[in-house]
């Protein structure tokens, strides 16, 4: 029987920038990479919820769904949509940057008759569960989903009364993700806020160790590379953002991915059976992955997950 593991386990003995790579992800494999693995991921969140999840007292930590759902909240409270006031008759409506399956949306418009949203992904199969799936929440009159590169929705500007990515920007190019923020600034009405939860190098130039353990877990979920925290914040001031806050997350995201290990190795072991031994690559990829970002954690001075918030400027 194959290994699922095969990826270059050696290490390079010096660690260029993040970005510098022999053979860059592009557009392509991300797409390809979501196609193969798009429901590999109904195995961490039978409801599509693509990320970690947000831990507060309250929440069991062995129910990661909860956790999942509340970072789907965390995400809305971020928004502070009661600020933003639309005219009469006039629902507010929000955009989700890189949906996956909807899942956020759905949330924030189960919660909030008054709120529409628009998601937006290039993965066509991701549309098609999300549809499903707002259907049968009930929520599918009030959102659309649109296949489009989120630096180039193609919506109109200055509409949108507030803006998210939950480990979605990552897959924008760059250490500044600058395409990715400059369109959300063109979509947010003025005053409006834009909510990043994600994972972020702190260091331009991470330790050795850190360096390959992001490239490796990067290449196998078809991430160009993570944002550097100073690059991303420098980019939001760049496109008129305002009040940024960058805000560390690793303790609330933390019981969800203490998950991993149990999970992954359960998933790995039942596919492998079914499949005979034989995953395809990106599905090889993918389980690497998983247990890449819960080594990546442990180092602390090289990588955060946190959420970022900010406000488009009048």
């Amino acid at each position: 029987m194959p290994t699922v593991f095969q990826p270059d386990f050696r290490m390079p003995s010096t660690a260029p920038h993040p970005s510098a790579h022999a053979t860059p992800i592009t557009a392509e494999d991300t797409q390809d990479y979501f196609t193969e693995v798009a429901v590999d991921y109904s195995a961490w969140s039978p409801s599509y919820n693509m990320h970690f999840g947000f831990w507060r007292a309250g929440l069991n930590p062995l129910r990661r769904e909860g956790m999942l759902v509340e970072m789907n909240r965390a995400v809305g409270r971020a928004l502070r949509l009661d600020e933003m006031q639309p005219a009469a008759g006039q629902r507010r409506c929000v955009i989700d940057m890189g949906c996956g399956a909807g899942a956020t949306a759905r949330t924030l418009v189960g919660d909030d008759v008054s709120l529409c949203a628009v998601t937006v992904t290039n993965v066509p199969v991701q549309n098609r569960i999300a549809a499903r799936l707002d259907a049968a929440a009930g929520v599918a009159d009030r959102v659309a989903h649109i296949e489009a590169d989120y630096t180039r929705t193609g919506l109109p500007a200055a509409q949108a009364d507030g803006a998210w990515a939950v480990e979605s920007a990552c897959y924008a190019e760059g250490t500044a993700k600058a395409d990715f923020v400059r369109e959300a600034a063109r979509l947010l009405k003025p005053g409006a806020r834009l909510v990043v939860v994600d994972g972020f190098l702190l260091r331009r130039n991470p330790g050795r160790i850190a360096h390959w353990l992001h490239r490796l877990w990067a290449d196998s979920w078809a991430v160009p590379t993570l944002a550097t925290r100073d690059d991303f914040i420098a980019a939001l001031h760049d496109h008129g953002f305002g009040d940024i806050e960058f805000k560390s997350l690793r303790w609330r995201v933390a019981p969800s991915a203490l998950h991993i290990p149990v999970l992954a190795t359960r998933f790995t072991l039942a596919e492998l059976w079914k499949a005979r031994g034989k995953l395809s690559p990106w599905r090889r990829k993918h389980i690497v992955a998983s247990y890449c970002a819960l080594a990546l954690g442990m180092f602390w001075r090289d990588f955060d997950y946190a959420m970022v918030t900010a406000t488009r400027n009048s």
